[in-house]
Parts: C-alpha cells; structure tokens; sequence
C-alpha cells in the first residue's frame, strides 16, 4: 500500500505468474495529503493518517463476508469503517497499532 499527495491510498497485489505489481484499488477519504498508513496484525485492517488532521480505520470484505458487503467474486473491498477527527489540531504525520492487541 502506498500513502499519496493526492489524497488517497494506492493498495497492490502481486501476479504470481509474472511477478508484476499492480493497483487494484485506490481509498478514497481523506480531504488531504495521506502521510502514513499501517496495516493490524491480521492485514485486514488499515490505518491511515492525514494532513487533514483525521485517522481513518479501513477494512478489507471479502466475498461472503459476514457484513453482507458486496464483494465481486474473487476479489476484495476496502470501507473506510471509521473517521476520528477533532483530535488532532495540526496534521497527522504517523500510526502504528499497538501489537498486543
């Protein structure tokens, strides 16, 4: 995954038949600059921070999830599930979960 000027999260995935990287999703939420992201400990979560002073907690559905988040089949979604603002007055320039947790 990468964090961007243009305000959003690049995530990739590696081909196995040729070893090539691709984009295969772009999260969209933030009003500015990402500056760090980190993913949990399962990889099924992601942290992202902004200059626009938020955090954002996105979280991978797969299909037949128990959400019922449409997923296409053999693919996977990115939800930005949760925004804390109002936290921060200037922006936000790192994260990392804790991993006792």
């Amino acid at each position: 995954a990468s964090a961007s000027y243009d305000n959003t999260v690049k995530m990739y995935k590696e081909d196995p038949l040729d070893n090539d990287w691709s984009c295969i999703a772009t999260l969209e939420s933030h009003e500015s600059t990402v500056w760090s992201l980190a993913f949990d400990k399962t990889g099924e979560r992601l942290a992202t921070v902004s200059d626009d002073k938020t955090l954002k907690i996105w979280k991978e559905y797969k299909p037949g999830n128990p959400e019922g988040v449409m997923v296409p089949e053999g693919d996977s979604v990115w939800k930005c599930i949760c925004t804390l603002s109002g936290y921060h007055t200037r922006p936000v320039y790192d994260i990392a979960w804790c991993q006792k947790t």
